[in-house]
């Protein structure tokens, strides 16, 4: 009976050992930002622009988790409406579950972002050097799908090529403002990094990133889309040039829309940036843009930074107006 009883009491160890390990596994953090803005041809505003929750789980097994819960817009201020709360939703931004296959090949079930271009993956205000995104990376793509993606990294010569290969298996079902809602979305990323061969001190990251993508418009009639693209990162002493360029084409061969944005960030010392950037946008059924962005930024802290910038140029869009703003993003 003794023998019953210690069996028992070591399972029990055991077993809640295992949980304690399973709950240590998990990690929570997220990120906010706040905008003051000026624009050309609507009233002054300040805007809480999200409030994001991220909940991640790794014990360093085959399975991970990620997921990201954003609250947006949860308050702004004009002066017609003073302090309001109207524009406030929750999206869930990211749901999946990463399997880890060998060394070089991981499987990602969920929602996750559309692995397009390096600025839909890193959009996250703390990660980026503008309050405002290039307009060709939110009218060109889905920003995010659900469906599955097959990960990985493969080593050839000097460089490192990571691949990502995915399809959609559930369109959105909501519809977040003027967001474009797409189905049927499949395609591919290939990134060469080190693909310059540099070394050094003052050799920072070299990425060549091309782009392909299908899919449809969630309207009645659309033509299947084929989108081409390249996308690049470059940091050399104290300069950073990045960019992102699109081509895509109707199944019957007709233009669909093209547009680029080129980006420079020059570090001035003291953890401030200049901030340069020229974008154009160009669709079938709308006018076109070109603009410019101007601007400085400040990395407060790490996980801190303080941006203000100008937008000037043609185009308006609800979403990315023209005119001055300053934001703080911050991540925790």
């Amino acid at each position: 009976m003794l023998s019953v009883i210690s069996l028992c009491m070591l399972c029990k160890s055991v077993v809640a050992e295992e949980d304690d390990s399973f709950w240590r596994g998990f990690h929570v953090g997220g990120y906010t930002s706040i905008d003051a803005r000026l624009p050309r041809t609507e009233a002054a505003q300040l805007k809480l622009n999200e409030v994001s929750m991220i909940v991640t789980w790794d014990q360093g097994t085959r399975v991970k988790f990620f997921s990201e819960l954003e609250l947006e817009n949860p308050i702004s201020y004009d002066h017609h409406d003073g302090f309001n709360t109207k524009q406030s939703y929750l999206d869930l931004e990211r749901f999946y579950f990463d399997y880890n296959l060998n060394e070089k090949a991981n499987v990602r079930l969920g929602r996750f972002l559309t692995p397009a271009g390096r600025w839909n993956q890193l959009h996250a205000p703390p990660l980026v050097w503008t309050a405002s995104r290039p307009l060709v990376t939110t009218r060109f793509f889905p920003s995010s799908i659900n469906g599955a993606m097959l990960f990985g990294s493969l080593p050839i010569s000097h460089m490192d090529m990571e691949y990502q290969v995915y399809a959609e298996a559930l369109k959105d079902q909501r519809q977040d403002g003027d967001e474009i809602i797409h189905r049927e979305v499949k395609g591919a990323r290939l990134a060469f990094n080190n693909i310059l061969g540099l070394s050094g001190n003052n050799a920072g990251l070299n990425t060549l990133g091309l782009n392909v993508m299908s899919y449809q418009k969630d309207i009645p009639g659309s033509p299947t889309y084929h989108l081409y693209g390249l996308d690049f990162l470059l940091e050399f002493n104290r300069w950073e040039f990045s960019g992102e360029v699109y081509e895509r084409k109707t199944s019957g061969g007709d233009d669909g829309g093209s547009g680029a944005y080129l980006q420079s960030a020059y570090s001035l010392g003291s953890e401030w940036y200049w901030i340069t950037r020229l974008e154009t946008l160009h669709e079938v059924d709308s006018k076109n843009a070109d603009r410019w962005v101007l601007g400085m930024t400040k990395r407060v802290k790490p996980n801190q930074l303080l941006k203000f910038e100008f937008i000037g140029g043609s185009g308006e869009y609800e979403d990315v107006p023209r005119g001055f703003v300053t934001s703080f993003a911050v991540m925790f």
